[in-house]
């Protein structure tokens, strides 16, 4: 590749990880093309990129980005999965596929300024859609005010419980 095409490849991949949310790192040798195009396909209907780079372009590409943190495991064959929104959808297609897969191995990532491991990644997996989650915290701030208004409720329940008890004992020595 000509130095100013490398350039060029250099400037885009920094911008892109500079844009990312999350990313994960995998070794996709062994996988054959069929593989390699529904993880693609499956990826890129959540708005998802994978791309294979040569270590050497991302390892200048990462410098000063989050992607930085990781920068240990640029060897060998790689594939970046560049996620710009939700990572837990990327990392359910991706522990899905790598059930089908065997070949497709996560190396490492990152998730804001968090490094992840492969076990990391696959614990992303098991957590409930976005959508979910904020369900439930609207849920649980909804309960809180009522759980309040409940508690104070019952206090005055037996405020009041207890003044009519002296009021009754009172008329009953008057």
């Amino acid at each position: 590749m000509e130095k100013a095409k490398k350039q060029k490849v250099v400037a885009v991949l920094s911008e892109r990880l500079r844009q990312m949310n999350s990313m994960f790192l995998a070794e996709y040798s062994g996988m054959n093309v069929a593989q390699m195009t529904r993880l693609r396909k499956e990826l890129r209907n959540i708005g998802v990129d994978f791309n294979v780079v040569k270590n050497s372009l991302l390892r200048i590409a990462s410098a000063g980005t989050k992607a930085e943190s990781i920068k240990d495991f640029f060897v060998g064959p790689n594939a970046i999965i560049g996620v710009y929104k939700d990572p837990v959808a990327a990392a359910k297609v991706i522990a899905s596929v790598s059930k089908d897969v065997p070949q497709l191995k996560l190396k490492a990532g990152f998730l804001g300024d968090q490094t992840l491991t492969p076990a990391d990644i696959f614990k992303l997996a098991t957590l409930p859609p976005r959508d979910v989650l904020i369900a439930k915290f609207m849920g649980l701030l909804q309960g809180m005010p009522q759980r309040l208004v409940y508690v104070l409720n019952g206090n005055l329940n037996k405020l009041m419980l207890t003044l009519n008890a002296i009021k009754a004992q009172k008329e009953q020595q008057a």
